[in-house]
């Protein structure tokens, strides 16, 4: 059986390699990127099963790309996360769904490993 699959988008290299190694601990195959422009350029060829973004990003924003995500029908779970307050990340979260997303969780910075794990089984 094959690993399932995950991007994570984060401008904060070291968050992207935290949540990549996380990830990578419970049987993801793992791609980090660090700008929206790659991560659209990786689902150009490839549809992973778990999408983590940071929806703060300074190219873009994460409701821009859960629009963009939404109008390509995107099948992969998404796990949104972020620093500035849980009530900008429950709204996102709550767009995600309305627009058909398949959302998993959405997780403020900091958070701890557990609510992480939990998060992708």
């Amino acid at each position: 059986m094959n690993n399932p699959t995950l991007v994570v988008v984060d401008d904060e290299i070291e968050m992207a390699g935290f949540v990549a190694e996380v990830a990578e601990a419970v049987g993801f195959k793992v791609s980090a990127v660090t700008s929206v422009q790659q991560l659209r350029k990786t689902l150009q060829t490839a549809s992973p099963d778990v999408i983590v973004i940071d929806i703060f990003m300074p190219d873009t924003d994460g409701f821009e790309l859960i629009g963009e995500l939404a109008e390509q029908a995107c099948p992969s779970g998404i796990i949104l996360i972020s620093g500035y307050g849980r009530t900008l990340l429950d709204g996102a979260g709550k767009i995600a769904k309305a627009r058909g997303l398949n959302l998993l969780s959405v997780i403020s910075k900091p958070f701890r490993l557990v609510e992480l794990e939990s998060a992708l089984k």
